[in-house]
């Protein structure tokens, strides 16, 4: 059973990076990540390149990552959720759910430059620390 679970709107930047600091940091593979939107798998497999790099930076390779949809069964089977995305995105279930804390404040670098995923990734960072130290 998976412990932790990171979602964002569509799980090609920020929650895969939570996700990856997560289990790089805690030497395990206790979170998970997951997206709003149902891509179709063809368009979307893998994170984002400039996510792949900037983790990279970082020494954590995330380029065999695949983007998920975020399941009522991921939810089920988490301890802990933590949402990278507004609320007014989140379907019904999610919102009703006791184990949701929403991380406010880190906007969706998609189609930015490069240094704002860098910024992203350090804010992500720096609260995935604070929720392991805690």
């Amino acid at each position: 059973m998976k412990k932790v679970l990171f979602i964002c709107y569509g799980n090609v930047a920020r929650s895969q990076m939570a996700e990856a600091f997560y289990n790089h940091i805690t030497d395990s593979s206790d979170a998970i990540s997951a997206g709003l939107l149902d891509f179709t798998p063809a368009k979307y497999v893998h994170p984002i390149k400039d996510v792949i790099d900037v983790m990279a930076e970082e020494g954590i390779d995330v380029s065999q990552n695949k983007v998920k949809f975020l399941t009522q069964d991921m939810l089920d089977n988490s301890e802990k959720v933590y949402v990278l995305c507004e609320k007014d995105k989140c379907p019904g279930f999610l919102l009703q759910s006791d184990k949701v804390t929403f991380w406010e404040n880190i906007s969706d670098p998609y189609q930015t430059s490069v240094n704002n995923f860098r910024d992203k990734r350090d804010l992500i960072k720096e609260r995935v620390l604070s929720l392991i130290k805690n």
